[in-house]
């Protein structure tokens, strides 16, 4: 968006438009007459857009971890009941033998 020569008018609706955007992550403004409070918001939109970029990766890590804990919670109450059921089926064995 380079030598546009787009004014200070502008900065509103570019300010709008740009805050819903979630993927920018660099703009080039030179050229414009921008105002120093605008150019300073941009940059805070786009720094914005890379933090989440960045954590994207890291929180979907987290969610797997989670995930993960949960099934080994799981796994470790089917483990416990299995073997109950298996100390349970021996009891059996071991009663049937008997008579």
């Amino acid at each position: 968006m380079t030598d546009n020569f787009f004014s200070e008018n502008v900065e509103a609706a570019l300010l709008e438009t740009l805050n819903k955007n979630i993927s920018l992550t660099e703009i080039a403004l030179t050229g414009n007459r921008f105002s120093h409070s605008c150019l300073s918001k941009i940059k805070k939109i786009t720094q914005r857009n890379l933090k989440m970029i960045e954590e994207h990766e890291p929180n979907k890590l987290k969610a797997e971890i989670y995930r993960l804990r949960y099934e080994h919670q799981k796994l470790d109450q089917a483990k416990s009941l299995l073997n109950s059921q298996q100390h349970e089926i021996e009891k059996v064995k071991k009663y049937r033998q008997e008579l």
